[in-house]
């Protein structure tokens, strides 16, 4: 029996380490497409690393997969605690008292503007029959912060790796329009500093595409523009909540529906959205000090190292199976929160 025991214990332990072989190989990979798509971002900041991650990823998968062995390295789990971990350290660098000091007067706006883009994105997307959660991924990275917002989402509603690359393809092709396309609008109109970065900072997805319109306007609407992006990335938390929460009715195969409302709140509220919670209370009360620009970055390179795991797990057969629906609902949901947004301007006299 001692002999037996022993040579279970011997077996175990080359196929542990096997195991842990493919997921750092696997980490490996991930992190040298990261590192390539980091440089080659700085030489085309208007596609930004996180675009250049998937695409390589996609590149490599489909083009590598047999030779590179690809389905052995665990790109999966690389892929889910990579974009866990990146949302916790980038909460390390929100201040969430500077937010609320100066985001608050954006917050109606922000919320009228959410409300817009959520039901263009659920309910028109419904109606062209595209999958429920490629509908949740499209109007959360439209109506708050691009690919982070999709990358907070996408563990709550267990979206597919496909899923995640499409959705983040699609918000990074309107970020790349609304960079040039932004500034040249808000001139014809003749908007404030003030007007057009309140409209650049609801209406555009991602940050980095949110100031280079900004300050391609002016140094004012730059500065306007980045504050309320950043009271706009704050509202992951609760937005990623009410997912969860809507899980039983948005997801007919959910079996949480009966149970009680506790559960279903302990259930939709994720450990990593509390971390990240957490991580902007700590940076609020001053204990990462003067590093907070440094934390960010961290964050924004791990976000791109989950990313190049997304990209490593598409498929060329999922995109075109996708077709152009999502393309037509992302543009639908980003001219839905762009004009609700310039129409409450408008009215408001905020222009």
């Amino acid at each position: 029996m001692a002999a037996s025991g022993e040579a279970g214990t011997t077996a175990r332990a080359p196929a542990s380490q096997s195991a842990g072989l493919r997921l750092g190989l696997g980490i490996g990979l991930c992190v040298l497409i990261a590192v390539t798509a980091l440089a080659a971002g700085t030489k085309v900041p208007l596609i930004g690393a996180p675009l250049i991650a998937i695409a390589l990823g996609v590149i490599i998968t489909n083009g590598l997969r047999g030779p590179l062995r690809i389905n052995t390295l665990r790109i999966g789990e690389v892929s889910k605690y990579a974009l866990r971990g990146g949302i916790i350290v980038l909460g390390a660098s929100l201040d969430i008292s500077d937010i609320v000091d100066t985001g608050w007067h954006s917050l109606p706006l922000l919320l009228i503007t959410m409300a817009a883009g959520l039901v263009c994105a659920l309910g028109v997307g419904k109606a062209m029959g595209i999958d429920w959660r490629m509908r949740c991924l499209i109007g959360m990275g439209t109506t708050i912060c691009g690919a982070s917002a999709i990358a907070a989402l996408a563990p709550v509603i267990r979206a597919k790796a496909e899923e995640i690359a499409y959705a983040v393809t699609v918000i990074f092709f309107f970020n790349m329009v609304a960079v040039f396309l932004f500034p040249a609008l808000g001139h014809l109109m003749g908007l404030s500093d003030a007007g057009f970065g309140l409209w650049a900072g609801t209406a555009v997805n991602d940050t980095s595409a949110v100031v280079a319109a900004g300050f391609a306007y002016s140094q004012d609407a730059g500065t306007a523009a980045t504050i309320v992006k950043l009271t706009r990335t704050t509202l992951i938390i609760p937005l990623v909540i009410g997912f969860g929460l809507a899980m039983p009715w948005l997801d007919p195969s959910d079996t949480s529906k009966s149970a009680s409302l506790g559960k279903r709140v302990y259930d939709a509220t994720p450990l990593f959205i509390v971390a990240f919670l957490a991580a902007a209370v700590l940076k609020s009360l001053g204990v990462f000090g003067s590093y907070g620009g440094d934390i960010q970055m961290v964050g924004r390179w791990i976000l791109v190292i989950a990313l190049a795991a997304v990209g490593l797990q598409g498929h060329w057969r999922a995109f075109v199976g996708a077709g152009a629906k999502p393309l037509v609902l992302g543009f639908l949901t980003w001219l839905a929160v762009a004009g609700t947004s310039l129409f409450i301007q408008s009215w408001t006299h905020m222009l």
